[in-house]
């Protein structure tokens, strides 16, 4: 029967995780998000992960881009708008009585 030996391998972040946003499983190398991203904060990670066997050590970088997706609500550029119309202007209907718009 064959016995299966652990690598001894060890994995960490050591450097590029700003706020502690990525963990790393040190006995696997599994790379994981464990806050939430924010892209208008930080758009790219550039993490250099070690790999130690408690001998030798080399090292990656893994490069992330974060992509941005709307999570903020649309803004309306005024808290408030006012128009005036005329009762009698009727003509060219229908006719723009105003435009509002928002900031995405």
């Amino acid at each position: 029967m064959e016995t299966l030996y652990a690598s001894g391998v060890r994995y960490k972040i050591s450097s590029g995780n700003v706020g502690n946003v990525f963990a790393i499983r040190n006995t696997t190398g599994a790379l994981f998000v464990a806050k939430a991203l924010d892209y208008e904060k930080i758009k790219k990670y550039e993490l250099r992960l070690t790999a130690s066997d408690n001998f030798k050590e080399n090292y990656t970088t893994v490069l992330i881009n974060v992509r941005d997706v709307n999570d903020n609500p649309p803004v309306f550029e005024k808290s408030s708008y006012r128009t005036q119309i005329t009762e009698e202007d009727d003509r060219g209907l229908p006719k723009r009585v105003l435009r509002v718009s928002v900031e995405k």
